[in-house]
């Protein structure tokens, strides 16, 4: 009998890389990493933007945890930067409040 189901991580694989096409691969790997990267605590209330020409991450972060990230940012860039390991790095991370809705 063929099997005919395809594991889910292959078809999830399929769609990021047809929404990221013209996305940076760094920015590829923070998205997929970001939990790792800034864990349990910012990880629900941040999300990355873009990598910008100058080589800097944006990040929106929520109001409530704004100056606690900052504050860890360059804690952040570290573990940003081991994780992109050879890649170009990034130089800083510019933190922008989430719009409330």
């Amino acid at each position: 009998m063929k099997d005919y189901f395809k594991k889910l991580n292959t078809i999830t694989d399929g769609i990021k890389r047809k929404i990221f096409h013209k996305k940076d691969v760094r920015f590829i790997i923070i998205m997929e990493k970001w939990n790792n990267i800034v864990g349990e605590r910012f990880y629900q209330k941040s999300n990355p933007l873009k990598i910008t020409r100058e080589h800097n991450l944006k990040v929106e972060v929520s109001s409530d945890i704004l100056i606690d990230f900052k504050f860890s940012s360059n804690i952040i860039l570290d573990k940003v930067n081991n994780i992109l390991d050879n890649k170009e790095n990034i130089i800083k991370i510019l933190v922008v409040q989430k719009n409330l809705k």
